[in-house]
This record gives structure tokens, C-alpha cells and sequence, in this order.
């Protein structure tokens, strides 16, 4: 008997994590000088992802924020490994998140920044 209590507690203990956060708190809708001017779920590319989101994003420049969250950590990580470097592009893994990020004719400062707060945020829970 006792045993059975501590198996229905440990599976509701596994089953109660924090909810997913949203595209909208993952891809604020201002970050510094820019200001988002799309969002959208895109299909995982594969298993180990669960959920995409790409955001378009306007200030000093234009830019474009691909967003893939992993099921673990270990996923994000790789991901950076393995992703090629173009022109006009930077990535990062944070935790289980993986961010592209690309842009177009923008003042590096204000990218520099928006990197930084993108970062600094895929951070918090």
C-alpha cells in the first residue's frame, strides 16, 4: 500500500511542471528599438523540437528571429553545433531554446542589444 502512494505521488509531482510559455512572452512584442510586426508557429523540422515560431521584428533595421524549442537541452545545444554560418546571421542556444536570427540593413548597436535581451529573456521561466 504504501508503495502505490508513492508512485501516485512521484507521477503527479512529474506531472506538474510550469506550463509552456507562450510565443508572445518567448518573442516580446518590443524589444529596445524594435517593435515585432509578425509572429507565426511554424512545423518542428524534427522529433526532438517542439514547437518553432518565427517573428519579424522592425526598428533599426529589419530582422527576422527563428525561435525552436527543444524537448531537452541537450537538443539546443547540438542544434548550434551543427547550424552553418551565412552572412547577415547570428545563433545561440539558450537552455532548450535555439534562436536564428537574421537581418537586414540594421544599425549593429541596436542588434547587438536585441541579441543580448533575447538571450537575457529565453533565460527566465
Amino acid at each position: 500500500m504504501r508503495c502505490r502512494i508513492w508512485l501516485v505521488a512521484a507521477i503527479a509531482w512529474c506531472g506538474c511542471g510550469p506550463p509552456p510559455r507562450s510565443a508572445d512572452s518567448l518573442l516580446p512584442a518590443s524589444v529596445g528599438v524594435w517593435q515585432r510586426t509578425s509572429i507565426r508557429g511554424l512545423p518542428p523540422p524534427k522529433p526532438a523540437i517542439l514547437r518553432v515560431f518565427e517573428a519579424g521584428y522592425q526598428g533599426g533595421g529589419r530582422l527576422t528571429v527563428d525561435l525552436y524549442e527543444a524537448k531537452i537541452s541537450g537538443t539546443a545545444f547540438e542544434m548550434a553545433q551543427h547550424w552553418r554560418e551565412a552572412p547577415n546571421t547570428v545563433f545561440f542556444d539558450k537552455g532548450r531554446y535555439f534562436a536564428v536570427v537574421r537581418w537586414e540593413q540594421a544599425d549593429r548597436q541596436a542588434l547587438t542589444a536585441f541579441v543580448r535581451a533575447l538571450q537575457k529573456d529565453l533565460g527566465q521561466p
